[in-house]
């Protein structure tokens, strides 16, 4: 009974970790988007058109390297089998 407590233990510390990684990405879309959310006058990039479309994809694809970076990691100094 107590290796079963154990195991299960485990397996939730795993996904805690997985899902505080993928909480580590989702903020820097947050941080990005209030950065443009804000009434800045004299930022010249605020001021391009679609800035705000490519300034998203880039900080997706940064943000799913980042996380795919991290699982590799992860696995690698086997904090959970993936």
């Amino acid at each position: 009974m107590l290796l079963l407590q154990d195991n299960v233990r485990n397996q939730l510390i795993q996904f805690e970790l997985l899902l505080t990684t993928a909480t580590f990405v989702v903020a820097i879309f947050g941080v990005v988007s209030g950065v443009f959310g804000m009434n800045f006058e004299g930022v010249a990039v605020l001021k391009v058109p679609h800035a705000f479309e490519w300034t998203l994809i880039i900080t997706g694809v940064c943000g799913a390297v980042i996380f795919a970076c991290l699982l590799w990691y992860f696995k690698k100094r086997r904090f959970f089998p993936l």
